[in-house]
């Protein structure tokens, strides 16, 4: 079977299974039809989640990028993957309490806690939805690479098409068809990872256990050593509310969370996640590991970036039939995490920044946000497409605002002193700007951990959204 062969298929399947997610939402009517096309009518099973969650996060970042980390430097990277397990055990025992069946949305939640303004609910997506058309911006031109590699194309080519066949069958089957197509592309890309294991070995034409050696004497598969301790602690330690931003504070992953069954799933989802995301994190760090070792005895070609790395060998080195299965695979990463945000943003756009409750008007605006959103998104991937180190720009641009998003949570939830008021555009506005000063002065004055960055950002966003409830009177904007 060609290559070719192997990726029509996958399409195909794709779109059997959006249109078999589609026969429901057809059915509904104003906000169920809301509920149907953004949360599945709180309808998902655990294991869905789980996909659905482990798929939107590993990205083509994950697939491209970490080997990349690995081929560079060690297994460190795996310290953030250890602290989200602490992370995710905040997010499933003190979060989704507070906002589990509250709201269609998790800015609306917020929002509503304290009957912010209209403006304050506004802001607030804002603030989302700037970071994370900017982010997964980038992880969309990651996964195109081996696309253009593959067909020969220009990256730009590869980006509008992926994100063309992404956007059709989103808007199609809404969150069920997500979760339903996450899942299977969970298995492609893992099985991609696992290939890479018998095939880098059979073209070095050494065994597994000799490359994994040779890596080993030189330091590639190092977690943790005694030299780089302070490593270790800011891994670990930043990747705590790093993890809590991200996946507690991003529509994208509280929307499965929102859909599940009950409570207790929704914390079983979050949670049981973060052990899949150290072994999936563990398997392309190892790839990266064994390209190392293969490029030790192979000439690497002139011009071959590290993140371009496993894309080049995938492309000139895998048999044909495999070489579709991976480039399916990178689809799958690339369009699972596509796919989620382009559902999250538009359920922020018709709920909270829109408030659309017609019928017709929801129906009509569903094709309109979609195509809007992934017209950003292919922009943030053109210009992504210039930069190097993707996989550190993509998570940097997640630290950035991260905090932000948990000091306007903790505002609304958490602190109960009497100048925590409600919400409106201009104290959500300040809190922001708090955030983002620290995040500055942490990145490009003291040029510290950029995992540090989530921390600095709440600790700003709060003092300034302290002084702002003190020094200056109530100003709303309804």
């Amino acid at each position: 079977m060609s290559g070719l062969t192997v990726v029509v298929l996958y399409i195909v399947f794709i779109f059997a299974l959006a249109l078999y997610s589609r026969r429901k939402n057809q059915y509904s009517l104003g906000s169920e039809l809301m509920r149907d096309q953004y949360l599945a009518s709180n309808e998902l099973r655990v294991w869905e989640s789980i996909g659905s969650v482990i798929a939107t996060e590993v990205s083509a970042l994950t697939f491209l990028g970490i080997p990349a980390f690995a081929y560079g430097k060690d297994f460190s990277f795996i310290h953030i993957y250890l602290g989200a397990v602490l992370g995710r055990l905040i997010i499933a025992r003190y979060i989704l309490p507070l906002i589990y069946n509250k709201g269609l949305t998790l800015y609306e939640i917020i929002s509503a806690q304290k009957d912010s303004t209209e403006w304050g609910r506004r802001g607030l997506t804002l603030i989302y939805m700037f970071t994370k058309v900017f982010s997964v911006g980038v992880r969309l031109y990651a996964g195109t690479i081996l696309v253009s590699e593959f067909f020969n194309v220009s990256v730009y080519n590869a980006i509008f098409f992926t994100s063309l066949l992404t956007l059709v069958y989103t808007t199609i089957g809404g969150l069920r068809a997500v979760v339903r197509t996450d899942s299977i592309q969970m298995f492609l890309f893992i099985g991609g990872g696992i290939a890479a294991h018998f095939i880098i070995p059979e073209v070095n034409g050494g065994s597994l256990q000799e490359l994994w050696t040779m890596a080993h004497a030189a330091g590639k598969t190092t977690i943790l050593s005694f030299d780089h301790v302070n490593d270790f602690l800011i891994g670990v330690i930043g990747g705590v509310l790093f993890d809590v931003a991200t996946h507690g504070m991003d529509q994208d992953f509280v929307q499965r969370l929102l859909g599940c069954r009950s409570l207790k799933s929704a914390q079983r989802t979050i949670f049981y996640s973060s052990f899949f995301s150290i072994s999936v994190g563990l398997l392309f760090l190892s790839v990266g590991a064994l390209l190392w070792s293969h490029y030790q005895t192979v000439p690497l070609p002139d011009g071959v970036k590290p993140d371009k790395l496993f894309a080049y060998f995938i492309t000139n080195h895998f048999p044909e039939s495999l070489k579709g299965f991976m480039l399916a695979g990178v689809l799958a990463a690339t369009m699972s995490t596509l796919d989620s945000t382009i559902n999250a943003l538009s359920s922020c756009v018709s709920n909270d920044l829109l408030k659309r409750t017609e019928p017709g008007e929801i129906k009509a605006g569903l094709y309109k946000d979609t195509v809007f959103i992934a017209i950003l998104l292919m922009l943030v991937a053109f210009l992504a497409s210039k930069s190097d180190q993707i996989l550190l720009l993509g998570l940097k641009i997640q630290s950035w605002t991260g905090g932000g998003l948990l000091a306007l949570f903790a505002t609304q939830f958490i602190l109960k002193r009497p100048f925590w008021g409600n919400l409106n555009f201009y104290n959500t506005m300040f809190i922001y700007t708090g955030n983002l000063l620290l995040v500055t002065v942490n990145t490009w004055v003291l040029e510290g951990p950029w995992q540090f960055n989530v921390y600095l950002g709440m600790a700003g966003g709060l003092l300034f959204g302290a002084l702002y409830e003190k020094f200056y009177p109530r100003i709303t904007l309804s």
